[in-house]
């Protein structure tokens, strides 16, 4: 049996009933969005580190995606895509889909790079997105234990004494620590030549056995070597000690000023990520910042966390202007 009101009848279309079921659907789709935003992340994030496991850089990343991944509820999990002068990790992580679940530890090399490459495959500032900096590396200039050079004081009389331009190592071509050399000698007038590695240990390692006459390195790959007597260190980079050297005055000390020089580590994120994944990833990022424990870890391997209130955007291209005046100024070409 079936129930009718009386009198005419007018059949619905198909349009309008699927316009009706859309419209029902609708809240509930939305609804369904809105709960899945609310929860990110709901799987693994993966960190994109530009360099091979165990640097610096590696190893700031690694203890940061602990902690990031504790405040997110979740797991971050790093992912070492070396090469190409960290290009090859960069590109991955900018051609990757911007939901929130691949992200970049952007190192300085990747604003340097633009100045020191003939045409690149992405534009850093317009194809990611910072979230915030995560720490800075302060590098120590440092020469073997018999070495003529007892401070940063004595390599410019030492560079006019030799027929011959001092040496310095460092891990590669367009580093922080071959372009602090090329600072160096801009501002102090010493005759240095750089001689590029294919990573900062062996840099270290010749310099060490007399091959070369000096490195800049970060304070993370020769702590121990300088505790143990194997390096003499001449002055940190930065323009104030380090803790973890603190009886090691800094190249400003000591006369070269201004002189303030580290390598970065930066948050960021493909461009047109997710509003809600970004505010969750700089709370987070917040959050870790101000640990203690963080900051002790950090400590250990002389790395220095970022202020929690920073504007990374600004901070990295004032870092992009000044080195590609750096290689300007030095003449340098790659």
């Amino acid at each position: 049996m079936s129930f009718h009101k009386s009198g005419p009848r007018h059949p619905l279309s198909r349009r309008t009933v699927l316009a009706g079921s859309a419209a029902f659907a609708a809240p509930f789709i939305l609804g369904q969005a809105a709960h899945a935003q609310g929860q990110y992340p709901q799987k693994p994030i993966n960190l994109i580190v530009t360099f091979a496991a165990g640097g610096g850089v590696d190893t700031v990343s690694r203890l940061f995606a602990e902690a990031l991944g504790t405040g997110l509820s979740g797991r971050m999990v790093v992912e070492n895509r070396a090469g190409g002068g960290t290009m090859i990790g960069t590109q991955a992580v900018t051609t990757a889909d911007p939901d929130g679940y691949m992200l970049l530890a952007a190192p300085t090399t990747m604003v340097i790079n633009p100045a020191v490459k003939p045409s690149m495959p992405y534009d850093w500032q317009k194809d990611l997105v910072p979230i915030g900096l995560m720490a800075k590396l302060p590098f120590v200039a440092v020469t073997r234990p018999n070495s003529p050079l007892q401070s940063i004081k004595d390599i410019l009389p030492l560079s006019r004494s030799k027929p011959e331009p001092l040496s310095y190592a460092s891990g590669g071509t367009g580093t922080v620590a071959h372009l602090a050399g090329e600072l160096f000698a801009l501002r102090t007038g010493a005759k240095m030549q750089h001689v590029p590695y294919r990573g900062e240990g062996p840099a270290v390692i010749d310099v060490q056995g007399g091959a070369l006459d000096l490195t800049f390195s970060t304070l993370a790959a020769v702590a121990g070597q300088i505790e143990g007597k194997q390096l003499r260190a001449l002055g940190v980079t930065t323009s104030e000690r380090a803790d973890l050297l603190p009886d090691v005055p800094t190249i400003q000390e000591q006369g070269v000023s201004p002189f303030d020089v580290s390598a970065w580590v930066a948050l960021m994120a493909p461009a047109r990520t997710p509003a809600p994944a970004l505010t969750r990833l700089k709370a987070a990022l917040d959050q870790a910042l101000g640990d203690r424990g963080l900051k002790e870890k950090l400590a250990k391997i002389g790395a220095i966390a970022a202020p929690a209130v920073f504007d990374t955007s600004v901070f990295m291209k004032r870092e992009a202007d000044t080195w590609a005046q750096v290689i300007r100024d030095a003449k340098l070409s790659f």
